[in-house]
């Protein structure tokens, strides 16, 4: 009976050395109270990446049956472009735009920051005539335009100060852009 008592207080005790360690706690060779140095905790991991840039493929364009222009979404995960990215929604006919080329269009400019329509011609009566190689407001429209056909839409991701550069006391010049741009006429020279 006395060995019976014994066995039950070790028991006992090693129940209560199990029940006070932490979960998953894995062998130190550290000695008891000394603290881990910086180096041996483990680093932080991140679940979501950071940094991680757009793609022209990652926007949704859609046209909305009693809108004028296209509904543009910005999505939050990921960040402004670095330099100017184009998909071509529609790839319209005949041929392409290049050096030379004038181009006429209605564009919807959507400003990054805010998903806010900034410019918008598909509801006034001036559109866009552009001719590729001379200078331009907008110092994009070459590269954005370049390739375009008529009858084209072209989604365009514009970095900051590459839409309107340093323009002074414009409001966008810093600012990343998404531009929808429907071509309805390129004319070579």
């Amino acid at each position: 009976m006395r060995n019976a008592g014994k066995i039950i207080a070790v028991a006992a005790f090693a129940v209560g050395l199990v029940a006070c360690s932490p979960p998953n706690e894995q062998p130190s060779d550290l000695p008891p109270g000394a603290e881990p140095t910086p180096t041996s905790a483990a680093a932080p991991t991140q679940t979501t990446p950071q940094g991680k840039e757009c793609t022209a493929e990652d926007i949704t364009v859609r046209q909305q049956p009693d809108t004028i222009g296209p509904n543009v979404e910005i999505p939050q995960d990921c960040e402004a472009p670095t330099r100017l990215l184009t998909r071509d929604l529609e790839r319209g006919q005949g041929p392409a735009a290049e050096q030379g080329s004038t181009v006429q269009a209605d564009y919807q400019l959507v400003s990054w920051s805010d998903g806010q329509v900034q410019e918008n011609t598909f509801d006034q009566q001036a559109s866009l005539t552009i001719t590729l190689g001379e200078p331009h407001e907008f110092d994009g429209w070459d590269e954005a335009l370049s390739g375009i056909r008529e009858g084209g839409r072209r989604l365009v991701l514009v970095p900051a100060g590459m839409g309107f550069g340093d323009a002074a006391g414009e409001p966008l010049a810093d600012e990343p852009l998404a531009v929808v741009v429907d071509a309805f006429s390129v004319r070579s020279q």
